[in-house]
């Protein structure tokens, strides 16, 4: 197997399962040890990885601090979700980023985008953004930083964005209920994603299906069809669909 063969699936490997063995490389890859770990050292130079003891794990794992546990959860659903909302950016195009895990992983996508501008208030993505989409200009709204999940809200959030008017917005959401809405965990959030929303002529919402009922309370920020695109891994039953339908009948969600 050539070396760019084996580094692909390397990579493959990383992406799917989130760290890679040597032992896995050797196995797959009928190479030794030694062979293994130089492809590791020449990706690790290239920042393609970062070498662990006995293998490998995607550079951003150990780079962007405190990312909360919840990114990791439901990462495959995620990332397919994050794929299809990144064929709706264009080249040259400036979008709107809210927080939360599931539009972090739609920021990872974005690396074969030129010329884009990031607005969002989320610290791990504003650093994502630097760090790995040098074609990308981050812009950074205000606000109070909340610690816990790393992004500003607040009042100054307003502000940052009184001058500003979009195409798109995309946003996360902590839970869905047919007869009530998209909802977010605390208030400040609710707010902040609101917000967002006035100032963009198209809201997507990228949620993956286990947001679908809410298990705690929660604080609606937009009703079900208040949004025009709702991109999803799976619809439960149809749920979301014939929710966000509205009078015109027109489903506005997009399976990944």
């Amino acid at each position: 197997m050539l070396a760019v063969e084996r580094q692909k699936y390397i990579l493959d490997v990383i992406q799917e399962y989130g760290t890679v063995s040597v032992t896995q490389i050797c196995d797959h890859c009928g190479v030794s040890s030694v062979t293994a770990r130089t492809d590791l050292d020449a990706m690790e130079r290239e920042g393609q990885l970062k070498r662990t003891h006995g293998g490998a794990v995607p550079v951003t794992q150990l780079v962007i601090p405190a990312v909360p546990q919840r990114v990791h959860k439901n990462a495959h659903a995620k990332q397919a979700i994050g794929r299809k909302a990144a064929e709706l950016v264009r080249d040259g195009e400036t979008i709107l980023v809210g927080s939360g895990s599931t539009t972090l992983a739609f920021l990872h996508c974005l690396t074969e985008k030129r010329g884009i501008t990031i607005i969002t208030n989320d610290v791990n993505g504003l650093i994502y953004i630097e760090q790995f989409l040098p074609h990308a200009t981050p812009v950074c709204t205000g606000g109070i930083l909340g610690r816990e999940y790393r992004h500003f809200a607040g009042t100054m959030v307003a502000s940052s964005l009184s001058d500003i008017y979009l195409d798109k917005v995309f946003l996360g959401a902590d839970a869905f209920e047919p007869d009530f809405g998209f909802l977010a965990e605390f208030e400040r959030t609710a707010t902040t994603k609101a917000e967002f929303m006035r100032h963009a002529r198209k809201t997507i919402i990228l949620m993956d299906a286990s947001k679908v009922g809410a298990a705690r309370s929660f604080v609606r920020f937009a009703a079900p069809t208040d949004v025009d695109t709702v991109i999803m891994d799976k619809d439960p039953g149809g749920i979301v669909a014939s929710a966000t339908a509205g009078k015109d009948g027109r489903s506005r969600v997009v399976l990944a």
